[in-house]
């Protein structure tokens, strides 16, 4: 599965965008702590920072939640954002990460390093400069993390960190859950046939994350609901009920409703 494990994206700090700035904080900062980010100041929880500074709003995301901020990001691709980084990786089992990675023959067109250690296992290839605006890592995850899949074998992380306009495209492609096609056809051209084959399927048959520290589970959703719930929606609830209590009829006639499809 394709899933984003880091985002960086900023959007003018318009009405709309403020207004939506308390939905972000319930929702995604579950402990927020102050916090300052390339000159933004705003709130950090967890791997989630949301800053503003006089005309822009920020949001940075890392790890497995990237992909959960990046698919609920309450503001339409037509707000203007602007996303300066965004990486999408997927996670496959291999039989020897390091002979996958060292075996990979990179397109001479792009510049390629290989990291090795000696005498133990651990190898990642870079194909693309480090300021390209779309750079191949190929890492054997199982000497990075120390997990190993069960049965056999190694987990094998394919990302491709993407800058600028690559990665407003990539981000429109996610929110389409359609990252596929523009992932694989920047691939096709970085890496050997036979390796990029075998990414390519592995994208295919797999729906789920396999890197268990990856598979962001539904009780962490549940519990950033609970928490918006709690600072966001009770006390907005609170304000108009102040100013119009008759409206709690309807909203408990609203609650004791079961619409098909809402959880």
């Amino acid at each position: 599965m394709l899933r984003a494990d880091y985002l960086v994206v900023t959007a003018p700090l318009t009405t709309e965008a403020e207004a939506r700035i308390p939905l972000m904080m319930g929702y995604w900062l579950t402990d927020p702590v102050p916090y300052a980010l390339y000159g933004y100041r705003g709130y950090r929880s967890g791997k989630v920072f949301v800053g503003t500074t006089e005309d822009r709003l920020l949001v940075q995301a890392t790890g497995a939640i990237a992909h959960d901020v990046a698919m609920g990001f309450p503001l339409p691709v037509e707000h203007e954002m602007s996303v300066a980084r965004i990486d999408v990786q997927v996670t496959m089992v291999v039989q020897d990460a390091d002979f996958f990675i060292t075996a990979c023959q990179p397109n001479k067109a792009y510049k390629a390093t290989l990291w090795q250690s000696i005498g133990e296992p651990g190898a990642t290839l870079y194909v693309g400069s480090p300021k390209s605006d779309c750079r191949l890592r190929i890492y054997n995850k199982t000497a990075e993390s120390g997990i190993k899949p069960e049965g056999f074998g190694d987990f094998l992380r394919v990302e491709i960190q993407f800058r600028n306009r690559y990665a407003d495209r990539m981000f429109r492609a996610i929110r389409a859950r359609a990252p596929s096609l523009p992932f694989l056809s920047h691939l096709r051209r970085m890496i050997d046939s036979y390796a990029f084959d075998s990414v390519k399927r592995a994208i295919e048959v797999k729906d789920a994350e396999l890197f268990p520290e990856d598979d962001f589970s539904e009780t962490d959703a549940i519990s950033r609901r609970k928490a918006w719930i709690e600072r966001s929606v009770v006390p907005a609830l609170r304000r108009v009920l102040a100013e119009e209590p008759e409206y709690l009829e309807t909203l408990l006639s609203l609650l004791d409703r079961n619409p098909e499809g809402v959880v």
